[in-house]
């Protein structure tokens, strides 16, 4: 939010999905360990920091410095780009491990031919927040950020008929084109 306030909008905060961590993940013998979210940082928490971790992308990649890695490698932003990044790096096969949330990753860890261990759950909401709604009814919005495809399948199934109307001047943001 204070990035978005920064550039010079006015944002109003809508998050569309709970985060839930699951268990730590022991480092056991694997030689890199791959992170499509932020969200999976902290089940790495006991991992050596100078481990490799390959982050999705940049933001994920200073999130990841921020817990203390310090071999850090970011692709460009999506899982495509993720499996370009490894293939092109040799960093494939089963002594790699993909922490990703519960039902994400699965293509990438098949193409890739590495271990997947699930490290958090994101839970759709069923509304919007109420200040979010309000101003989205007003006709007070000019764009929606949408951060994944899970965001944006639980933004789209939380709008009611009057909601899908105003969304009709609406910019949708977003931070990938898969998305």
């Amino acid at each position: 939010m204070a990035e978005v306030r920064a550039l010079g909008w006015q944002a109003i905060a809508c998050p569309m999905l709970d985060i839930t961590a699951l268990a730590p993940v022991a480092p056991e013998n694997f030689r890199a360990v791959l992170v499509t979210s932020a969200n999976a940082l902290p089940a790495l928490r006991d991992w050596p920091k100078d481990r490799l971790l390959v982050a999705v992308g940049s933001q994920t990649a200073a999130r990841a410095r921020q817990a203390g890695f310090i071999n850090v490698e970011a692709a460009d932003g999506d899982a495509r780009a993720l499996t370009a990044f490894c293939r092109m790096r040799g960093i494939t096969g089963a002594d790699v491990l993909l922490a990703s949330g519960e039902g994400y990753g699965l293509d990438l860890a098949r193409d890739l031919e590495v271990q997947r261990v699930e490290v958090y759950a994101a839970c759709k909401r069923v509304t919007l927040p109420e200040d979010a709604a309000t101003a989205l009814r007003g006709r007070r919005v000019d764009s929606v950020l949408l951060y994944s495809g899970k965001t944006a399948e639980a933004f789209r199934d939380a709008l009611g008929v009057e909601d899908v109307t105003a969304l009709s001047a609406v910019r949708a943001l977003c931070l990938s084109e898969a998305i």
